[in-house]
């Protein structure tokens, strides 16, 4: 009895091909899985950087002046600090990078910025406009 095509399976150049479609495929995911990833970090640390206007203009309203604060989540999360040492409820996740700045010696307005330290994109805010602009990292370090 003689086999017909179908009752042999597949030929090596079919496997071949397969296999390499499969392959660039899941290239193809894991290019856009990471792009996912980077990008939703970066709105992670715009997040984080309007949360914590939010708690320097809730300071402001107490105090009379903004504070200044260095927060960097390098060790896990951590939590952006009132001048007392109290934490605030601004939660800056790992890999983000935060600070505010009073803006002279009268301490009436600040600014901020946040990145993710995997990303290129930088995001500043400025207390007198209350807007959040978003720029290239790598722009920011040539200026």
């Amino acid at each position: 009895m003689k086999a017909s095509r179908s009752d042999r399976g597949f030929t090596v150049l079919e496997m071949v091909w397969a296999l390499a479609v499969i392959a660039a495929l899941g290239a193809i995911y894991f290019f856009f899985l990471e792009s996912y990833k980077e990008r939703r970090t970066g709105e992670q640390a715009a997040k984080v950087l309007m949360l914590a206007a939010r708690a320097e203009e809730d300071y402001f309203a107490k105090e009379l002046q903004y504070f200044d604060a260095e927060v960097s989540g390098n060790g896990g999360d951590t939590y952006l600090k009132f001048p007392d040492g109290k934490n605030s409820s601004v939660r800056v996740p790992e890999r983000i990078v935060l600070s505010l700045k009073a803006r002279d010696a009268s301490r009436k307005a600040f600014t901020g910025h946040a990145f993710y330290t995997g990303g290129d994109v930088l995001h500043k805010y400025d207390s007198e406009s209350g807007k959040i602009v978003t720029v290239s990292r790598i722009q920011e370090k040539t200026e």
